[in-house]
């Protein structure tokens, strides 16, 4: 009997420490971990690999807790694109493009040429990563910003920044896997 009840007391203690706080972000994905701390900017959490994580605020919904709260994260509403400063303007344009701008084409395009040509992953990512991005590829929270002159350059600017890293990225994953493959070759044929 007094097994059992250890037995039974140690389950409880076991559920009790396992119980995770559970972030639902905007796009409708959960999160597990411990909150550690809420900014206005930043959600720093503890995931179940004890990894310590950080979340932009902007993209989490709701965070229920634990012990069955929740607290509803309120977005600030960006002010109408004539009431932002120039300076202000330009910056939110920069950060929208940072966390908004998506340009796989440039990636996957310097990658294959870098495999499949050595040579051509050069020219073709400093082609592609050139060519400033359109406007009819700008994904924005709020459409009417792109009204604003000074936050299409801050978008622009930073989704250029974006396209550069993105051939760069493909550039050297290219190279990788070149030398990998030429290892590979060399160490099943040898050198002769």
């Amino acid at each position: 009997m007094r097994q059992c009840i250890l037995l039974l007391c140690g389950l409880l203690l076991g559920l009790r420490t396992t119980a995770q706080d559970v972030i639902l972000q905007t796009n409708g994905e959960e999160l597990t971990g411990k909150v550690l701390t809420i900014t206005p900017e930043l959600i720093t959490y503890r995931s179940p690999a004890a990894d310590t994580l950080r979340i932009a605020a902007g993209q989490v919904f709701l965070i229920r807790y634990a012990n069955g709260t929740k607290e509803v994260l309120q977005r600030p509403t960006p002010p109408p694109p004539g009431l932002l400063s120039r300076e202000a303007a330009y910056a939110q344009g920069r950060r929208d493009a940072r966390t908004h701008f998506r340009a796989p084409g440039v990636f996957w395009g310097t990658y294959a040429a870098t495999v499949l040509t050595g040579y051509g992953g050069v020219a073709t990512g400093v082609t592609t990563s050139l060519v400033p991005p359109a406007e009819r590829n700008f994904r924005v929270p709020d459409t009417g910003l792109l009204r604003n002159p000074d936050y299409v350059a801050g978008y622009r600017r930073q989704a250029q920044n974006k396209k550069i890293g993105s051939a760069a990225g493909g550039f050297g994953a290219g190279v990788g896997t070149m030398v990998v493959l030429v290892a590979v070759l060399l160490g099943t044929y040898g050198l002769h």
